[in-house]
């Protein structure tokens, strides 16, 4: 199964028609078309062009990948938001307007585990009172706060379970890419 265009636009309805919305512009629940292709084939890979190729790469997700993304509160919350034993498809590196992209599909299953994960620690409440600390060998490798229209887009019943991870080194986006891939 690849991460297709008709599985991202198959969600979020009118937050889809403005672009994006995103973990303050680090990951994105995305409308491949409302960002240039992001969900289909999407970009280019960093540094290749999409004329004639296949275009990133989609893999199956190593469940036992050291990848984690926490929900760090301002009441000293630490909870667990996804791993990769959540999450069914990854696809990436995609460049885009200065970032390096890694984009993923959580499971059925984690999809209903991230937003009972949101309402549990409280995030459904008080968005702005956390941050996702998202981490690879337990090394943190982006941490952003939340808000209310992510909180809202990621509960939303409509919302496919993609998420776009954008990463400012490109090393950083191929790494998680690397070690999510189940080979």
């Amino acid at each position: 199964m690849d991460i297709s265009r008709r599985g991202v636009l198959g969600g979020l309805g009118a937050v889809c028609a403005v672009g994006a919305v995103g973990f303050a512009g680090a990951a994105t629940v995305t409308d491949g078309e409302a960002l240039g292709g992001i969900g289909g084939d999407g970009p280019a890979p960093a540094g290749e062009s999409n004329a004639g190729d296949e275009g990133p790469e989609s893999a199956a997700v190593d469940a036992d990948a050291p990848f984690v993304a926490r929900l760090i509160g301002d009441d000293d919350t630490d909870a667990l938001l996804f791993d990769a034993s959540d999450l069914d498809r990854v696809k990436g590196v995609f460049a885009e307007d200065g970032e390096f992209l890694v984009q993923v599909v959580l499971s059925d299953d984690g999809i209903d585990s991230l937003r009972r994960r949101l309402d549990e620690a409280g995030a459904t409440d008080d968005p702005a009172a956390f941050v996702v600390s998202m981490t690879l060998d337990g090394t943190e490798v982006r941490r952003v706060e939340l808000d209310r229209e992510t909180v809202d887009a990621l509960t939303d019943s409509e919302w496919p379970g993609v998420l776009t991870l954008p990463f400012g080194e490109e090393s950083v986006a191929r790494s998680v890419y690397d070690r999510l891939a189940d080979d």
